[in-house]
């Protein structure tokens, strides 16, 4: 059903786009913040890539981000949180003609996959169930890209993810959701179609 739902949307984009689509692609390394509690913040760097489509409307595009992350604390605990986000991208400079610099907003949701380890093995609670969830958020942020070629990229992005994680109150959190700030930059290749 994703998979539909992708190719439907390049094949809509290429419909109605009034320039040549662009698809980017490439590694991006992510300061992740991620606060559990009022008590504080466990911070790790990450890993991650993104395609993105410009223009699916005029100053509109698309964007399908993964990111994994592992979260350790100072006892032999830790966690991996590996986000899935599709975000609409707003331009933020339709009126300048820069090739070489772009602002964008970006809002989306995601779905977030995370685990709960004990050194190398999934924890498993008194119930029998593995500490593992699928949960449902969503993100907000922004990036700025300058392109020194044209089919190379350098960007900063600024990203905040709320999860919203309705059953963590049965592994002892105060907190029933999860917040990751995220502050990345990254190298990306465009690939034009």
């Amino acid at each position: 059903m994703f998979g539909m739902f992708i190719t439907n949307l390049l094949w809509l984009s290429s419909v109605q786009a009034a320039e040549p689509i662009e698809i980017s692609i490439g590694p991006q390394y992510s300061l992740y913040q991620l606060y559990r509690d009022e008590a504080g913040s466990l911070n790790e760097w990450g890993l991650g890539a993104e395609v993105s489509i410009q223009n699916v409307i005029p100053s509109i595009g698309m964007k399908l981000r993964w990111t994994k992350q592992n979260f350790y604390t100072p006892i032999e605990e830790s966690y991996e949180y590996m986000p899935i986000t599709l975000c609409t991208s707003f331009d933020l400079t339709p009126f300048f003609k820069l090739h070489w610099l772009r602002l964008s907003a970006e809002t989306g949701l995601g779905l977030y996959n995370w685990k709960g380890y004990w050194i190398d093995d999934i924890i498993v609670l008194p119930s029998g169930e593995l500490m593992e969830e699928w949960d449902i958020g969503f993100v907000v942020g922004f990036t700025v890209q300058l392109r020194p070629m044209k089919y190379l990229s350098v960007e900063y992005a600024m990203r905040y993810n709320y999860i919203a994680s309705t059953d963590i109150e049965k592994y002892g959190f105060y907190d029933k959701d999860d917040k990751i700030w995220e502050n990345g930059f990254g190298v990306k290749f465009i690939l034009p179609l």
